[in-house]
């Protein structure tokens, strides 16, 4: 039995912390950072009905992280991975403030543009409902990969979505800037309180803390390849989700 755990145990919570590490910074040379929605949206303002797909799956995409941290916890047994997860499920929950909950700011947001687009107020009920394929396997896959009954694949997705997330948000403010011409220079950023909320500092913390999760849950190198297979499986859903975006769009 002796022998059968020395050979289980094989890393301390240092040693995967730095294998983890690498494995989150290799995300930039993945094409769910590296794609082509991405740079037809920063280049200029797309068609209002482009702008429009764009809004309803990014609000489709981003609306249930909160489901899919509180699937992870209810997996995690450490106590440190736990209480960090609860922490970001408390961001994306505006800590108690209904108003302030990350996807309510995100569909204000959105909504907000899409009227000044329209110059009329617009609801994402009164625009296409088209939900794309891609989205809906990134949310369905997405959740079963962070609530899988091997924790350290969800820890591996919860690595990938936050590593993603600053560079996605990045992105995606660079875009929103080509439509400044239909906001006072103050209302732009009154309505950009989303992503000054992430870029600021919460997607800073919580990129640290998916590293920290995640060594605290893997004392194994067979943990820690559980691990870079939800890692890298999240990625791949991620890129499949913007390519199939830019693919819908009128403009490719």
């Amino acid at each position: 039995m002796s022998e059968l755990l020395e050979e289980r145990v094989l890393i301390t919570v240092e040693h995967a912390h730095q294998r983890i590490a690498a494995i989150a910074e290799s995300c930039y040379d993945h094409t769910a950072l590296n794609n082509r929605f991405y740079r037809t949206w920063r280049t200029g303002a797309l068609p209002v009905a482009d702008v429009e797909l764009f809004a309803r799956n990014f609000y489709e995409h981003v609306a249930p992280t909160a489901d899919r941290l509180a699937t992870l916890f209810l997996r995690l047994t450490d106590e440190r991975a736990r209480a960090e997860t609860i922490e970001n499920l408390s961001d994306e929950l505006g800590h108690g403030d209904a108003g302030k909950v990350h996807a309510v700011l995100l569909r204000n947001m959105l909504e907000d543009l899409l009227s000044r687009l329209h110059g009329r107020t617009v609801t994402f009920d009164d625009i296409s409902p088209t939900v794309l394929p891609q989205t809906r396997k990134l949310v369905r896959e997405g959740l079963a990969l962070f609530g899988d009954e091997r924790p350290e694949v969800g820890c591996g997705a919860l690595l990938a979505q936050e590593w993603h997330a600053y560079p996605q948000l990045v992105n995606v403010y660079e875009g929103m800037r080509n439509y400044m011409d239909h906001y006072s220079l103050e209302d732009f950023h009154i309505n950009s309180e989303y992503f000054y909320l992430h870029i600021g500092a919460t997607e800073k913390e919580h990129k640290i803390h998916s590293v920290s999760t995640a060594a605290q849950m893997c004392q194994t190198q067979e943990q820690v390849d559980l691990l870079e297979h939800g890692y890298t499986s999240y990625l791949d859903l991620l890129a499949e989700y913007w390519d199939g975006l830019y693919e819908a769009l009128s403009v490719a």
